[in-house]
C-alpha cells in the first residue's frame, strides 16, 4: 500500500473510500511507470479534490457535489463562500444532498444550512465538449431541492448526450431576507437576493469544473420551471450572471411581473428581526445569526402559492436591489437592458388551476365569491376583468378563476417576455404546452406538469398521482427533449432535415398590423400555433401584476 493511502485510511477513510483511494492510486502510478491501466469509471478529478459518481451503465450520476461553503453561523446571509477542498480524499458523490433550510410539502421546517451542493449527470463513458443544462429547481423560492424527482437528469443525459446539472440554493428566509443592517454590512449596500447569488456561483462552478466532466463551459444553457424559470429570468437581467450561461429557457413563470423592492423587503426583514427579539440596531445582524435554524423558519408565517394574499403570512422572493437586480425586470427587458442569448419561453395550457386555487378556496368557488376575488385582485380594473370573464360564461366560477390566473400571470406574461427578447433581435421560440394525461385525472394541463415530459421521468407523489410513463408519454418526451437538445447545442431547436415539425422563431414586427406571433403547441400531434391568447393578453397589457401569483395591479404605461 502506498504512502498516499495509508495517509488516507490514518485520516479515517471509510472502507469504500480507501477502496477507491487504493484505485486511483494505483492507476496514477501505473501512470507515472508508463504502463496501462483502467480508469475507474464515474472518476473525476477537480481542483478541489476527486468525485466518484455512480455507474448506472448509460449514464454517471454524482450527487452533492459542493460548491460553495455551509452557509450557516458567520456565513448566513452573505454571499456563497467556496467550497473546503476535500483533496487528496476521494468524495463519494453517491448520496442525494439535504435540501436547503426551507418548509417541506407538509409545511413543516426541514433541511440544512450546510447545503450548497449539486448533482451532475454526464452520459457515460464521459463525453468531450458536450453542451451543459443547468436546471433551477421549483419550490416557489420556499421549498424542494436539486433532488425533484421530476427533473432528474440521469434520463436526459443518457438518451441526448447533454450534461445536466442541478444546483441547491438557499430558501425562504436565508436566500431572501432583507434588512437594512445586513445591507450595512455588503459593500454594495445589498442584502436580500442570498439565493440568487448561490445560483450564480453554481454557475461558476460549472464554468470552471464542467470540462472535467467532458462538458463545453461555453455552451451553457440556464433554465428551469416556475421558481427555476423566474431565477433564469433574474439572471437574464443581472449584471453577475454575464457570461454564465449562453442559452435560457423559462417555463411556466416569469420576471415581468411587478417584484417586491428593497423597500418593501427590509420592512418585511425588519419584521422577522422583532419576531426574534433582534431590535437592537447595532447588534442586529450578530443576533439574527444566532437564531436556530427553525426559529428562523417560523418568525413569519409563510404563504403558499395562491390566487388570495393570505393576510399576515409572508412571501420569500427575489428583490429589486439595484445591484444583483437591478431595476424591476420588466422595465430592463422593455429597454433592451438584458442578456441576449437565444430563449426558449413556454406555459402551460390551463396554468390557473390546481392548487392555487384549492389552497385558496378549500369549500369551493361561488359565483359571488369568485367576483369578490376579481375586484379584491384587479381594484378599478375589476370590473373590466369581470366583463370580459363572466362567471356564467364557463363551466363553472373556479374556472373563470382560473382562465383569469392563467392568462394573466402566465400566457400574457409569456407573450410580453417573448416580445421584448424579440425586439432586441435576440431568437426567441415561444410554446404551449397542452398534452394531456388521463392516468392523472387532473382534466387540465396544470402548472408543473410538462417538466416530467421534458425529462423523460414518471410522475410521483405528492405533487401528482403515481404514473409510469406510457408510449404516448415517452414519445412526447423524445421530440421536447429532442427540441431541448438541440437548443441547447446551438441555440435553434429545429433539425436540418424535415423529420420533426419546425419551431418559427417568435416574431412580432413592430409598426402597424398584426404581427405573427408564432409558437409551438405540444400535444398529442405537435403543431404550429398562432397568436396566443391573442383578445386576452391585447387586455391585459397595460397592467403590471404583482409578482404573487395575480395580485393588484397597478398601470404600468
Amino acid at each position: 500500500m502506498t504512502r498516499l493511502a495509508g495517509r488516507m485510511v490514518a485520516a479515517g477513510c471509510s472502507a469504500a473510500g480507501f477502496a477507491l483511494a487504493v484505485a486511483m492510486v494505483q492507476t496514477i502510478e501505473a501512470r507515472s511507470r508508463g504502463t496501462a491501466a483502467a480508469q475507474p469509471p464515474c472518476l473525476v478529478q477537480l481542483d478541489a479534490g476527486a468525485v466518484q459518481g455512480v455507474d448506472s451503465g448509460a449514464a454517471c450520476t454524482f450527487l452533492a457535489i459542493p460548491y460553495g461553503a455551509s452557509t450557516g453561523g458567520a456565513n448566513r446571509w452573505r454571499a456563497p463562500q467556496p467550497a473546503t477542498p476535500w483533496t487528496p480524499s476521494i468524495l463519494p458523490a453517491n448520496v442525494p444532498p439535504q435540501s436547503c433550510a426551507s418548509f417541506s410539502a407538509a409545511g413543516t421546517p426541514t433541511g440544512v444550512e450546510d447545503c450548497l451542493k449539486l448533482n451532475v449527470w454526464v452520459p457515460n463513458p464521459l463525453p468531450s465538449g458536450a453542451p451543459v443544462i443547468v436546471w433551477i429547481h421549483t419550490g416557489s423560492f420556499t421549498s424542494a431541492s436539486a433532488n425533484f424527482a421530476g427533473t432528474n437528469g440521469r434520463k436526459l443525459a443518457e438518451e441526448t448526450g447533454l450534461i445536466v446539472v442541478e444546483p441547491n440554493y438557499r430558501l425562504g428566509p436565508f436566500g431572501f431576507l432583507s434588512h437594512a443592517a445586513l445591507a450595512a454590512e455588503d459593500a454594495h449596500g445589498s442584502s436580500g437576493n442570498y439565493g440568487l447569488l448561490d445560483q450564480q456561483a453554481a454557475l461558476r462552478w460549472v464554468r470552471d469544473n464542467i470540462a472535467r466532466f467532458g462538458g463545453d463551459s461555453a455552451n451553457v444553457t440556464l433554465g428551469g420551471t416556475s421558481a427555476g424559470g423566474q431565477s433564469t429570468g433574474f439572471h437574464l437581467v443581472s449584471p453577475g450572471s454575464a457570461g454564465l450561461f449562453h442559452r435560457a429557457i423559462v417555463q411556466s413563470a416569469y420576471p415581468t411581473s411587478r417584484w417586491t423592492s428593497a423597500q418593501e423587503a427590509q420592512l418585511q426583514g425588519a419584521a422577522l428581526a422583532t419576531a426574534l427579539g433582534c431590535t437592537d440596531p447595532a447588534q442586529v445582524p450578530a443576533c439574527l445569526r444566532s437564531q436556530p435554524q427553525n426559529a428562523i423558519l417560523n418568525a413569519l408565517p409563510v404563504a403558499p402559492s395562491q390566487v388570495v394574499e393570505p393576510p399576515g403570512r409572508v412571501f420569500w422572493e427575489p428583490i429589486v436591489d439595484g445591484v444583483v437586480i437591478p431595476d424591476q425586470p420588466r422595465v430592463l427587458f422593455e429597454s433592451g437592458a438584458f442578456l441576449h442569448v437565444p430563449t426558449i419561453v413556454g406555459f402551460n395550457r390551463d396554468e390557473g388551476w390546481g392548487p392555487f386555487i384549492t389552497r385558496s378556496f378549500q369549500a369551493g368557488v361561488t359565483a359571488q365569491s369568485y367576483e369578490a376575488w376579481v375586484m379584491s385582485e384587479f381594484g378599478d380594473y375589476g370590473a373590466d376583468v369581470i366583463a370580459r370573464y363572466p362567471a356564467a360564461a364557463f363551466s363553472s366560477p373556479a374556472e373563470a378563476m382560473a382562465r383569469v390566473t392563467g392568462d394573466a400571470q402566465f400566457v400574457c406574461e409569456a407573450r410580453r417576455l417573448a416580445r421584448s427578447i424579440e425586439r432586441s433581435g435576440t431568437p426567441v421560440f415561444l410554446y404551449s404546452y397542452e398534452f394531456e394525461i388521463d392516468a392523472l385525472s387532473l382534466d387540465h394541463v396544470i402548472h408543473g406538469l410538462e417538466s416530467h415530459i421534458v425529462f423523460g421521468n414518471n410522475y410521483t407523489p405528492p405533487l401528482f398521482a403515481a404514473h409510469t410513463l406510457d408510449a404516448a408519454d415517452l414519445a412526447l418526451h423524445g421530440q421536447m427533449a429532442g427540441y431541448w437538445t438541440r437548443f441547447s447545442g446551438s441555440g435553434n431547436p429545429n433539425a436540418d432535415d424535415d423529420t420533426i415539425v419546425h419551431w418559427p422563431a417568435f416574431k412580432h414586427p413592430s409598426g402597424n398590423g398584426r404581427g405573427s406571433d408564432k409558437y409551438l403547441v405540444f400535444d398529442q400531434s405537435i403543431r404550429e400555433g398562432l397568436r396566443p391568447a391573442e383578445a386576452a393578453c391585447d387586455f391585459f397589457e397595460p397592467l403590471f401584476l404583482r409578482s404573487v401569483l395575480v395580485g393588484v395591479p397597478a398601470s404600468a404605461k
